[in-house]
This record gives C-alpha cells, structure tokens and sequence, in this order.
C-alpha cells in the first residue's frame, strides 16, 4: 500500500468511527485529497448504518465536483436511505450536472426524496426546473411546506 493510500485509508477510518470532530477533519482531509478519495467513500453512501451514510456524504460534498458522478449514482439507488444523503451532498455541491438524478428524484414515489430533490433543484436550477417543481406540488400543500423547510435550512 502506498503512503497516500495509507493515509486515505486512516482518514476514511476516521471519518467512519471518529468523534464528530474528527469525523469533519477527516472529511476536509479527503475534500483535499479529492477525486482520489472518491472510490474509498462512495461506497459508504450503501452502508446499512445511517450515520455511516451521512458521513460518506459530508465527505462527498467537500470533495466536491469530482463526487458528483458516484453521487449521482447513489442518488439513482433502489434504496431511498442511500439517496437522500446523496441527494443532500448533490444539492450543497451545486453542480448542474446533477440536474437530471435530481429530476428523476422529484419525480419519484418516496416523499423524503421528492422533498429534498426539490430543495436541491430550487437551489441550483433554472426558473424553468423551479416552475417544474413548482407544478409538482400544486396539490400538494404540505409538500410544497416541507420543501420550504428545507430550502430554509439548506
């Protein structure tokens, strides 16, 4: 193992069994390290252990853009507990290439990602993707709530 995938592999240690805070550092520590940490965090987003999921996101989304690919893949998993952390680091990315895994999600059957695809969309899209989640939750008022929420607190 080389020296930089010995430290890849303690900093992804540390992002999954770490404090809180050293679970930050580490993921500033991959966001660093870039594209190269990619393949050893994206699979964490298929952990059966939510946290363990949401810290692969936190991760994800400080390394920014070169995530977006294996975010969007996540973000297209049958498994709604895989999607919404994706979904969540997609939106704080802001990449337009996300657009379309995001649409899919909006327009899905599980509410928890219709609700985060939308805050996500209405952050980083157009006035005509925010007209179309506008029309998504025409009849659909506590939706349309729950989706104000979160573009509040995104």
């Amino acid at each position: 193992m080389s020296e930089e995938e010995t430290k890849t592999s303690e900093l992804v240690r540390m992002l999954v069994n770490g404090t809180t805070y050293q679970m930050l550092d580490a993921a500033a520590a991959l966001g660093g390290i870039g594209e190269g940490a990619v393949l050893d965090v994206a699979p964490l987003l298929r952990s059966v252990h939510r946290e363990t999921r949401w810290r692969a996101a936190v991760a994800l989304e400080r390394v920014g853009p070169p995530a977006v690919e294996a975010l969007m893949v996540a973000a297209g998993d049958l498994d709604w507990r895989v999607r919404v952390p994706a979904i969540w680091a997609l939106e704080h990315i802001g990449d337009q290439r996300s657009i379309p895994s995001l649409l899919e999600n909006l327009h899905g059957k599980n509410e928890c990602c219709r609700w985060m695809a939308a805050a996500a969309l209405n952050r980083i899209g157009d006035d005509e993707i925010r007209q179309t989640v506008e029309e998504v939750f025409v009849a659909d008022p506590f939706g349309r709530g729950v989706v104000e929420e979160l573009k509040e607190g995104s």
